[in-house]
C-alpha cells in the first residue's frame, strides 16, 4: 500500500504495466505507419492498381445505368432503356479489361517516360475501339441500321467530348510535373483521372439516350 492512498503496490506496478504496454503499442505503431508510407511512396508498383478503386468505380457506375429508364411521349421506352444499358455493359467491360492489362504490363516500371506516354494515350484509344467495335455487333445483330448505329455512337461521342479533352491536358500536366517521380506516381495519377471520367458516364449516358426520342421505340429488341 503506498502511504497517503488507496493504491497497492500492486496495483501500482500494474497500471505502470500497462501504461508503458500502451506507450510500446502507440510507438511501434507509429514506426509501423512510417514504414507503411516510405514503402507507398519508394516500393510501390504499378501492379498495385490492380486494386485501384476505378475497377469498383466501374461496377458502380454500370448499376447506376442498369437503373435508369427512359420514356417517350411519357410511356415507357424498352427499347431506348435496353439499349443504352447494353451500350454501358460493353463500355465498362472493355476500359476495364484493358485497365488491368496496363496495370499488369511487363517492364511498365521501367519504361521510359516518352514511351510510357505514348503506350497510355494508345491504351486509352483501344478502350474506345474495342467497346465500339462490340456495341456495334451487338447493335447489327438487333437489326439496327447501319447509318442509325452511327447517329448514337456520335452523339455520345458529342456529350462525351469535353470529358476526353480534359483527359488530354490532364496528361500532358502529368507528364509535364516534376513531383511525380515514378512510373508508379504516373499511372496511379492516370488511374485517378480515368476514374473521373467513369463517374461522369451516366451523365453522358442519359443525355445521350434522352437525345434519340421516339426513334427506336418499334424497334424489336430482345
Amino acid at each position: 500500500m503506498i502511504a497517503g492512498t488507496n493504491v497497492s503496490n500492486g496495483d501500482l506496478f500494474g497500471f505502470l504495466g500497462i501504461a508503458v504496454g500502451s506507450l510500446s503499442g502507440i510507438v511501434i505503431a507509429f514506426i509501423n505507419a512510417k514504414k507503411n508510407k516510405k514503402k507507398n511512396a519508394k516500393d510501390s508498383v504499378v501492379s498495385d492498381l490492380k486494386n485501384h478503386d476505378i475497377f469498383n468505380t466501374l461496377k458502380r457506375t454500370q448499376y447506376e445505368v442498369r437503373s435508369m429508364k427512359f420514356y417517350t411521349d411519357k410511356k415507357f421506352d424498352r427499347v431506348k432503356t435496353a439499349m443504352c444499358y447494353d451500350f454501358t455493359k460493353y463500355k465498362v467491360k472493355h476500359c476495364g479489361l484493358l485497365m488491368l492489362e496496363v496495370a499488369e504490363t511487363t517492364g511498365i516500371d521501367s519504361m521510359n517516360k516518352d514511351k510510357l506516354k505514348t503506350f497510355i494515350i494508345e491504351n486509352q484509344m483501344q478502350m474506345h475501339t474495342n467497346y465500339i467495335k462490340e456495341v456495334r455487333k451487338h447493335w447489327a445483330s438487333k437489326d439496327i441500321k447501319e447509318d442509325d448505329i452511327d447517329y448514337v455512337l456520335r452523339l455520345f461521342d458529342s456529350f462525351r467530348y469535353d470529358v476526353i479533352k480534359s483527359f488530354d491536358h490532364r496528361i500532358t500536366s502529368i507528364f509535364g510535373a516534376s513531383y511525380y517521380e515514378t512510373n508508379f506516381s504516373i499511372l496511379l495519377a492516370v488511374f485517378d483521372m480515368w476514374a473521373m471520367g467513369i463517374d461522369l458516364l451516366p451523365r453522358d449516358m442519359q443525355t445521350t439516350f434522352e437525345s434519340l426520342n421516339g426513334k427506336f421505340k418499334n424497334l424489336n429488341y430482345n
